[in-house]
């Protein structure tokens, strides 16, 4: 598979992006499994003694490994009475776990306005705030967030600088951001570099690429049956075995990092 075709996907702009999103929804639909499908995530599966997971998984969970991600992101960070928000919320499954496993109020912001009609209709048990938004422009006034969750999404802003920028905005002091995606190791540097100058301290920096491939080889075959139809863009999206950022991500091209970091500084 080219490397150009991973490079094609990282650089599709937010209008692009939306689209596709959208796209995977009503191919979700088509496929009858829309109503159970919350996560699009690619997964953490345990490979050894480095989770840092406070919760385990009963067997038998449905997209276990997506919720595990999850989990992992958020590792020992206590969002109990706190506004959490999710940026890049997708279909709902992140923030409607944040919502079983913690009493705290719950804000999901997408810039896919079917994703966001599909989580108010779909998690309606708690009540979690969902909202269409921008993740360069964050409908939420500053210092407004004691946690923002980012789960395998800022790889597609476009603008990661303003990103952050944002992030920064509305946390308040001794919040957190959650941060976890794939991206090259010279960006990772440049989140490392622009946390620091913005008055983050990352608590836990790790790489878990292996554990991310190992859950795309686990959920292939399920994948493959919802989006059967050979395109290549599709399963590069996925990153299904075999596509080009699978493959990027093989060979460290790309990286898969947990980042969990705490602002120190007074809000902006």
């Amino acid at each position: 598979m080219s490397e150009h075709l991973a490079d094609d996907l990282l650089s599709t702009t937010a209008g692009g992006w939306k689209s596709f999103y959208n796209l995977l929804s009503r191919r979700l639909e088509d496929a009858g499994v829309a109503d159970s499908s919350f996560f699009l995530n690619y997964g953490y599966a345990t490979l050894g003694s480095n989770d840092e997971s406070a919760f385990t998984i009963r067997p038998g969970t449905f997209n276990a490994n997506s919720v595990r991600l999850v989990f992992e992101v958020v590792g020992p960070v206590d969002l109990n009475d706190r506004t959490v928000v999710e940026i890049g919320c997708g279909r709902g499954g992140n923030a409607a776990l944040v919502a079983e496993k913690f009493n705290a109020q719950v804000i999901g912001i997408d810039m896919s306005s079917e994703a966001i009609a599909f989580c108010s209709k779909t998690h309606v048990k708690r009540p979690i705030d969902f909202r269409v938004g921008d993740a360069l422009n964050i409908p939420l006034s500053d210092a407004s967030c004691d946690a923002i969750i980012n789960v395998e999404s800022s790889h597609s802003y476009g603008n990661l600088p303003k990103f952050l920028s944002e992030v920064r905005r509305i946390c308040r002091p001794a919040g957190w951001f959650l941060h976890t995606d794939f991206l090259s190791p010279e960006d990772w540097d440049q989140v490392r570099m622009r946390l620091k100058r913005s008055g983050f301290v990352t608590e836990s920096d790790r790489d878990i690429t292996a554990n991310v491939l190992a859950s795309r080889d686990q959920a292939s075959d399920t994948w493959a049956q919802v989006y059967g139809d050979g395109n290549a863009r599709v399963a590069n999206f996925l990153s299904l075995p075999g596509s080009a950022i699978y493959e990027q991500m093989r060979a460290g091209l790309l990286e898969y990092r947990i980042l969990r970091s705490q602002l120190r500084t007074e809000a902006a």
